[in-house]
Parts: structure tokens; sequence; C-alpha cells
């Protein structure tokens, strides 16, 4: 029996007072608000409105072009060693931020991520959320899980702003459960920390660290992506062979190497690389690894990357024959995301999210993310918590593809082609 594998990817954004500027008035529980009472205390704060269904023309390429904009923007910031990072999930948390941003930082944030003018990023948002429901299946040979899940935390007793939770409920179905950050920062932090579990199958028991929540922190808006998946064709168990890994320093290690002698898949050539697509099963989801030719250093390949060019290789795409050796892997990194966000153009600390609450900024931003990969398939995890204080193959040649040095590689939701994951593999044995 095929044995079924995980992908997650989990966001966070916290967001507290600050001394920024007001922007948008912020009100909440008027026209089209309301309370329901969830016992002991906590309530949700929600729009009347329902989730809406997206328009046929939200703009969900742009948002994509834009997210393989930021994936290689952000790589770009971390040059060194293995790297994984989830920017669909980072890109979620900080749209629903700037739902509630003031004109200045909004536009900040739309920059950085590529982002078309408000409402269309929401309405994207909310259709790639249908596209990535529309994965989910369950085959004889294995189930397919793809699921996006929000959740909204704010202070008892704050105001929050009308058209904030409008955006909320219509384009990302979440409503705002009260908590006392100001008097019970543990247990805040606490049913934070539960959810997130739960919606990530425990893969990250511990997303808000001690210490995270201050009395200043008014919302927290968190976003989590989980993905559970198998290769199409998996890897044999017995054709894995210890076999040397050639390091970006002139090095070698010896690990665990995978092997498909006759992989039928989609494969492209290109200039100084070869990519091959490794689909999971239902063909909705695939892992492309893009290997630089020997000789070639990875760096060298990244440093000429552009996110339209991403996008070229995975267009470039077609049906191939592949003798593959790619190494097994697990890794993991974590990021301080006020340094590479604040080098993109959005300035952390700093920004204006008046329109959650009055004088609300970004204060902070982590993010941390694993992955594992082995003969049947994918497991990972993501965390981001963002504070305030607030040419292809000929027919029938067969290509031979050795993953025995460092490479990128992308895990993408093969019809919109939005990245749930990106990263590089410099070092398999860590």
């Amino acid at each position: 029996m095929t044995v079924r594998r995980a992908l997650l990817g989990l966001l966070a954004v916290t967001v507290a007072a600050t001394a920024c500027g007001s922007g948008a008035d912020a009100g909440s529980d008027e026209q089209g608000s309301g309370e329901t009472d969830m016992g002991g205390g906590a309530q949700v704060v929600r729009s009347d409105l329902e989730r809406r269904s997206p328009p046929s023309d939200a703009p969900v390429d742009e948002v994509v072009a834009g997210l393989r904009d930021f994936a290689v923007a952000l790589g770009a910031t971390q040059p060194d060693g293995n790297l994984v990072v989830s920017p669909t999930s980072i890109a979620v948390a900080f749209a629903m931020a700037e739902a509630g941003a003031g004109d200045e930082t909004a536009a900040q944030i739309a920059d950085v991520f590529g982002f078309p003018a408000q409402p269309g990023v929401h309405e994207a948002m909310n259709a790639l959320t249908a596209a990535f429901d529309a994965a989910n299946h369950d085959e004889p040979d294995g189930e397919v899980i793809l699921q996006l899940a929000n959740a909204v935390w704010g202070q008892t007793g704050q105001d929050l702003g009308s058209d904030f939770l409008d955006t909320l409920a219509a384009e990302y179905g979440a409503g705002v459960e009260t908590t006392d950050f100001a008097d019970d920062a543990d247990g805040s932090r606490q049913a934070i920390n539960g959810w997130v579990a739960e919606a990530t199958r425990d893969r990250i028991p511990e997303l808000v660290p001690d210490g995270m929540i201050t009395p200043e922190t008014v919302v927290m808006l968190v976003n989590a992506i989980y993905l559970k998946a198998g290769w199409a064709s998996p890897f044999v168990a017995d054709a894995t062979l210890d076999e040397p890994f050639h390091r970006a320093d002139g090095s070698s290690v010896d690990v665990p190497m995978m092997h498909d002698p006759m992989l039928h898949t989609r494969a492209a050539r290109g200039d100084g690389y070869t990519a091959v697509e490794l689909p999971y099963i239902g063909g909705e989801l695939s892992m492309v690894v893009v290997v630089p030719d020997e000789g070639r250093a990875l760096a060298d390949l990244e440093a000429a990357l552009t996110g339209e060019q991403l996008g070229e290789i995975l267009g470039g795409l077609d049906t191939a024959t592949v003798d593959l050796a790619l190494p097994r892997w697990d890794i993991a990194t974590a990021l301080d995301l006020s340094g590479p966000m604040s080098a993109l153009g959005l300035e952390i600390p700093g920004g204006d999210l008046s329109g959650i609450a009055p004088g609300v900024g970004i204060g902070a931003a982590v993010h941390a993310a694993n992955i594992t990969v082995d003969e049947e398939g994918t497991e990972a995890a993501a965390a981001t918590a963002v504070a305030g204080v607030t040419s292809a193959p000929l027919p029938g040649e067969i290509l031979t593809v050795r993953a025995d040095r460092p490479f990128l590689y992308l895990i993408q939701h093969t019809e919109t082609g939005a990245p749930l994951f990106y990263g590089r593999l410099t070092d398999p044995a860590g």
C-alpha cells in the first residue's frame, strides 16, 4: 500500500498597535458585522457577508506571476546553503494584511508580491483557494489532500475596521475570534498554537513562541496550507544506492540516491540547465527540479534567474522519458523576514495597517520551513509569523538527469502554476 505523505505550509501574521499614522476608519460590528458567543467569554466577530464565489476573471495569472517573482527574489536574499520557503503561504497572509493597510503600505505589499490592485488580489486569492480545493481527491493508489485555512484572533473589545471584516469574510472565509492578548498572553498563545497544531496535523506544534504576544498585540492573522500526496510514480526503494553528491565547494558526500531509469514525465533542456517534473498522484500537483549543467554553479544559475524565466522553464516542459537519479533530502530553513522583506521594499518594522484598527503596523516577521523527500513522496511544513506592535528532448530520447550537485526545486499547483514551496538543495546531508 502506498504510504501517504504530507506537505504543509503555515503562515501567521501578528499585528499590534504602533505609533503609525492613522489611515482608513476602523469601526467594527457596524453595518454588516456581528458577534457570535463561543462560550467562556470568547466571541467571533465577523461580517454578515458569506464567502463569495470568485469571479471568472479574477487575476490569478497575475498573482501567480508575482508569486514566482517573490520566490526567486526571496531566495536571492538567502544566497547560501539549503533553502525551503512557502511563497504562497507568505503571500496569502500579507494579502489579508493588505486588506487593512493604508495606501502607502498597501502599495509596498503589492509591489513586493506583484499583487494586482485591490479588490483583485483578494478575488485572486479566493480563486486560488477554489482551485486548490479542486485538487483534492481519493484514488485507489492514494489520496491527495490540499487544504488552505485562514483564522484570525483579535483583542477583546478592540474595534476592527468594517471593510477589513467584509474582505476577510467574503474572500478568505474568516471572522475574528476574540481573545485577551493584554491580560492572558499565554492563554492566547496556547489557543493559537492549538489551532496551528490541528491545522498542520501536529507538524508545527508551536508557531507562536513565548514572549511574542505583548500587551500591544491587537490582532493575529493565520494562514495554513496542508498538502498530503505521494509520487504518481514512486521510486523503488531497492534501487536506492549510496552515491556521491558533489557540493559547491568541490567536496562530496555519500547520500541515498533514488533511481528511476524510465520515468515517463515532462522535462526540458535549457541554456545551462535541465528541468524535470515529478507529478504527485492525480497530476494536479508536481515537483520540478532544475539541475544546472555539469560544471555550472547553481549560484550562477540563480543569479541570472527571474520569476518570468522560472515561468518560461515551467512552460517549456514537454513529454520525455528520463533516467533520473535524485537524492533523498530532509532540510529546514529558519528566517527572520524583517531584513529580506525590507530589502524587497516592505520596511519591517513599519507600515500602516490602520484599516484593521487605529495605529496598527507591522513590527516583525519570521519564517520557518522544513521538507523531507523520499521514495514515496514529500512531507514538509512551513510557518511564518508577522508581528506588529501589532528546449524539450527529441521524441524517443531517454534524458539522463543526475541531481548529484546543487539544484533548485519547486512544488507547484499545476493548473494555476502557484508555487506552494520553493527552494534549493546544496547538501542532502545537511
